[in-house]
């Protein structure tokens, strides 16, 4: 009898495991079924295809380096605030006449300055992560909100040359590329998943926990910054509200993608690139059927309460790990 139930066990495991593989695939599908027949064949269109691409492309991007930090079981939600910070350092260097590869590199290391700040508070200070990246969003809206409160700047004309759909789809694909190979085939996705598995057992089998949340941390910064380069170009210009609201739609991507928040084994690399497109077809396909934008808020923060609740680990007496 014993077989046999281990034998039952084993296989309802693995269906429930291919259910959670194929339910984002099945929920993007339906989303373009659904919408697509609500705004009377809208959603197809060329010209709204194209405005879904340009902003799946760096919330994708983001989500391809936080799904490191929130393997380990980590939280940030300064993707927003940092984004708008490394907007604002590029366009500076670039009205000073940089070159297009001084800018780029600009915005990377604007970036990664307040994610290595984000690592070594939470890391090696042990202050939570949640409560870090919390201070590091009010920080960056502060100095945002300082800077530009009398004006936005613009992007020098040149910039604009890369502000087409090839360049995005590159850097969206070759980005992709590095962080699968680093998160799926590399021990620097496997550590991170150990420890968002145990973190205790991880360390007694010789992870070393502390370098690996950091370098999952830099990785992080490095792809908000060239995410922060993509909505440059397409954005033109850098304001209050540059990177608004992007630290949710990072955090939703991940769930409509299946990952689940508590880390772990269960974390997959195209979990962040179908829940990007999710989030983004969500979004796009409430607002061409005529629902009201404050609205959708609402239903994006329900959306993400319901998928959080079922895909986070629960302990034996109930409570979210």
């Amino acid at each position: 009898m014993d077989a046999v139930e281990s034998i039952k066990t084993k296989s309802f495991s693995s269906t429930s495991d291919l259910i959670k593989k194929i339910v984002p695939f099945i929920g993007i599908v339906l989303m373009i079924i659904i919408f697509h027949l609500l705004s009377g064949g809208k959603l197809l269109t060329k010209g709204n295809v194209n405005s879904v691409l340009n902003q799946t492309v760096y919330v994708a991007i983001m989500a391809f380096g936080a799904i490191f930090v929130y393997s380990h079981g980590g939280m940030d939600l300064s993707y927003g605030g940092v984004i708008g910070i490394s907007v604002l350092v590029s366009i500076f260097v670039a009205n000073a006449g940089a070159p297009v590869g001084v800018v780029f590199i600009s915005n990377i290391l604007a970036a990664l300055a307040w994610f290595l700040l984000n690592a070594i508070v939470s890391v090696y200070l042990n202050v939570s992560p949640f409560i870090t990246s919390l201070c590091i969003m009010y920080m960056c809206r502060g100095i945002l909100n300082t800077v530009c409160a009398n004006q936005k700047y613009s992007i020098p004309v040149y910039l604009y040359d890369y502000d087409n759909q090839i360049f995005k789809v590159c850097v969206l694909l070759g980005t992709f590329i590095v962080c699968y190979l680093l998160f799926e085939k590399s021990s620097v996705g496997k550590k991170n998943k150990a420890i968002g598995g145990n973190a205790n057992a991880a360390q007694q089998a010789g992870v070393n926990v502390k370098s690996t949340r950091m370098i999952a941390y830099i990785i992080s910064g490095i792809t908000v910054g060239i995410a922060g380069f993509i909505l440059m170009v397409r954005a033109g210009s850098v304001s209050t509200s540059t990177g608004q609201g992007l630290e949710m739609n990072v955090i939703t991507a991940l769930v409509l993608g299946g990952v689940p928040l508590s880390g772990g084994a269960h974390v997959k690399m195209i979990g962040a690139l179908i829940g990007s497109f999710s989030v983004i077809l969500l979004r796009n396909g409430l607002i061409i059927i005529g629902v009201n934008e404050r609205i959708i808020e609402g239903i994006q923060g329900f959306v993400l309460l319901v998928l959080v609740f079922l895909t986070y680990v629960k302990n034996k007496d109930g409570i979210l790990k």
